[in-house]
Order: C-alpha cells, then sequence, then structure tokens
C-alpha cells in the first residue's frame, strides 16, 4: 500500500484519500468523501479495501469504526440539477474538491482515485482503492452515506427502488422509467435507456 512506505519514513506523517460515488447512476447526487489519517490509525484499517469488494453490513461497521475513533472526514455532493447544469466531470471535481478541502491544511500528501484535484498537488492513483488505505476508507465513507441518501429517496419515490438500486441503471429502474417516467432526482442530461 503506498501507505506503508511514507509511513516507515515518517510516522506522523497525514494522507489524504479521496473518491467518489454515484458517478454513473441514473439518479440522485454524485459524492465524494475525503478522510484524513495517519500511522496511529493503521490497526484500525485491517478490513479497509475496495468498497464493491465489501458488502452493505462490512461497510457500515467500518463507517462506524470511523466515527468511534474520530478519524477526520468530509462527505459532500452535488445534485442532479448541478449534474444536469454543469456537466458530470465538472461535478465529480467538485465534490472531490469540497470533500479534500473541508479537511486540507496544507500538510498532508493528497491521494485520489483515477482523478488529479490540481488545488492540492493531489496524486491521482490507478485502482486507487486497491493501493491506498486513506482512498479505499473514503469510498466506503461515500457509499455508505450516499447509499443511505437514496434509501431516504425511496421513501419519497417508492416506484423506483432506489433502497436496491441505489439509481443505477437496473433492469428494474429501467422498467420503473418506462412506467413513471422520470422523477425530480432523476438526471435528465444522461441517456436514460427505459426497457
Amino acid at each position: 500500500m503506498i501507505e506503508d512506505k511514507i509511513w516507515s519514513e515518517d510516522p506522523s506523517k497525514y494522507i489524504i484519500g479521496a473518491d467518489e460515488v454515484g458517478r454513473g447512476s441514473f439518479a440522485g447526487p454524485i459524492c465524494a468523501a475525503a478522510v484524513k489519517i495517519n500511522y496511529s490509525h493503521l490497526a484500525l484499517l485491517t478490513n479497509v479495501k475496495d468498497s464493491k469488494k465489501l458488502s452493505a453490513k462490512k461497510r457500515e461497521e467500518i463507517f462506524s469504526m470511523v466515527e468511534e475513533n474520530n478519524i477526520e472526514y468530509s462527505f459532500n455532493e452535488s445534485s442532479n440539477t448541478f449534474i444536469d447544469q454543469f456537466g458530470i466531470k465538472n461535478a465529480n471535481e467538485k465534490v472531490l474538491t469540497d470533500s479534500i478541502s473541508d479537511i486540507y491544511t496544507g500538510n498532508e500528501i493528497v491521494y485520489v482515485d483515477h482523478f488529479k484535484i490540481n488545488d492540492f498537488k493531489s496524486i491521482s492513483v490507478v485502482r486507487g482503492e486497491d493501493n491506498c488505505r486513506a482512498i479505499a476508507l473514503a469510498s466506503i465513507i461515500a457509499k455508505v452515506l450516499r447509499d443511505n441518501l437514496m434509501i431516504k429517496f425511496s421513501k419519497k419515490y417508492p416506484e423506483y427502488s432506489f433502497e436496491k438500486n441505489k439509481g443505477y441503471g437496473t433492469k428494474d429502474h429501467r422498467e420503473a422509467i418506462s412506467k413513471h417516467g422520470l422523477s425530480k432526482i432523476h438526471r435528465k442530461s444522461f441517456s436514460l435507456k427505459p426497457i
């Protein structure tokens, strides 16, 4: 992992990892989290890996560990209307920048999954969730919090089953779009293919 070399030279060095979630979703916001860790957190991070390789229950457990240990993080979102107005790339950059800005003091090394944010001299990491614990942890935080948002949206728009599909273009979701049209939280700028 990226952090191992850094911490072998300076265990007090803080690392910020950032990642987004919801980029390809048909509905809801794109979200990002940034998290700040140092060597003292290492023992807490043994189960941290790519959020897509963890069950929802495991992601929730890791998020609870973050909260219980006061690990500093930030979470931001850009709505579907922002995405429609400014485009997904700009929305992606905005949520990552906002999340990093919230916790950045100028002394940390900043790693971002597949994205470079010039404001922080960030380092883009290919397969960041597999190669950097901070990015993997940010991914888990972003996924848990965005999933919870989509579960709330499912109560307002039950016909789309957002609690299951989290806004992504599953067969059932596309069928619901065919039957009910688009909701207020669908991304109208996306090519939403109903069935």
